[in-house]
């Protein structure tokens, strides 16, 4: 339990300095109440000794002590993944070193996207649910990050950094590439007709068929694969490891995820009419309701969630500052952040799953090494 405590520690600690940043009365009281929380989520992902389902898999990489897992493939495939690696083994530095630089980026890219009113729910709600996920998809986690920032940037139509900030993100994990295609999606222009009250009535419908009929989609999906020549993924549908449920808690979490997914669709309407650039938040929203449901049946869907997994999060701040039904909308996203608490705490545990072992608890350091 002390583990769990640690883990609670970080995030509400964390989320407090930077509720306290925003009462500081000149810039420099911001920026020393910003770095005490930066400092609180930072040094515990920097200085942890195999914690992470990856952990030993990515200390392998970079000591090259596997004839399996190693560094080249992602020379060209992952390149600045590649090179802060090199950079770090052409210095002999200790491995841990790499570890620290993975997880110093993944938290700056994050405070750099919070805004100057409310950061701290920002804050509450990007760790809460993306704090363990970083100890396990070290490159992903990173690339998710990046696309958090930039999707900021999307929304004040600043699409040069938006595109910028994802190519440099897929430069770590190539799921940032999804981010920025849906983004493209987003950019075609279509009446505000079809965006306000066709579109979420179409994405809850099909959320609602998949999840009723998932034996029927799944089918198509694995033809659709073969069609298009992805072989390598429609294989995945017939693997004993992969075709097995996604642990995303108990049943009622995931309900409590899609439902709250639903909620943001719902308010489309609302949100759109505040900023016509929402829309790609709509759009993600329903990708990643999708791949909760299917990753309930298989578990390589998890990682499509994975990379949506940015829209609950940006989706529950906005909700808070719709200028309409505030109180409704503030009640449900209190309950989606009571939510996030049970979850949080349940997934401090870390329970070894039938996939993998999340190799969370206990939390110790490359000091206890």
């Amino acid at each position: 339990m002390a583990t769990v405590f640690f883990y609670n520690f970080i995030l509400f600690s964390s989320t407090f300095f930077v509720w306290l940043s925003e009462k500081g009365r000149t810039k420099l009281d911001r920026w020393v109440l910003l770095g005490i929380a930066f400092l609180l989520v930072f040094v515990p992902a920097a200085i942890r000794y195999d914690i992470g389902t990856d952990y030993l898999n990515y200390l392998a990489i970079y000591e090259g002590t596997s004839a399996i897992k190693t560094l080249e493939p992602y020379k060209f495939k992952e390149p600045l993944f590649y090179f802060v690696n090199w950079f770090l083994k052409s210095i002999d530095a200790h491995f841990q070193w790499m570890f620290a630089a993975f997880a110093f980026i993944f938290t700056a890219a994050a405070f750099k996207a919070y805004p100057r009113k409310n950061a701290w729910l920002l804050h509450f709600l990007f760790f809460s649910m993306l704090l363990f996920f970083s100890f396990n998809g070290l490159r992903q986690a990173v690339a998710l990050s990046l696309s958090f920032l930039a999707l900021f940037h999307f929304f004040e139509r600043r699409y040069f950094w938006f595109f910028a900030l994802n190519i440099v993100g897929a430069t770590f994990h190539q799921s940032a590439l999804f981010i920025t295609a849906t983004g493209l999606a987003a950019l075609i222009p279509l009446g505000i007709h079809l965006k306000t009250r066709i579109a979420p009535f179409v994405f809850i419908g099909f959320i609602g068929f998949t999840y009723i009929s998932m034996s029927v989609v799944l089918v198509y999906l694995e033809q659709i694969l073969n069609l298009v020549g992805l072989t390598k993924y429609a294989g995945y549908f017939s693997s004993t490891r992969h075709f097995i449920p996604r642990d995303f808690g108990s049943g009622l979490g995931v309900l409590a995820k899609l439902l709250f997914s639903i909620y943001i669709i719902l308010n489309a309407k609302a949100l759109i009419e505040l900023n016509k650039n929402y829309w790609l938040l709509i759009i993600l929203t329903f990708a990643y309701a999708l791949g909760i449901v299917l990753a309930n049946n298989i578990v390589i869907f998890g990682r499509m969630a994975d990379t949506f997994i940015l829209a609950p999060v940006i989706g529950a701040f906005l909700l808070f500052h719709l200028p309409k039904n505030k109180q409704f909308h503030r009640l449900v996203l209190t309950v989606f952040l009571l939510f996030l608490i049970l979850s949080f705490s349940k997934e401090g545990i870390g329970t070894e799953t039938s996939y993998a072992d999340p190799k969370r608890n206990p939390y110790q350091t490359i000091f206890s090494e």
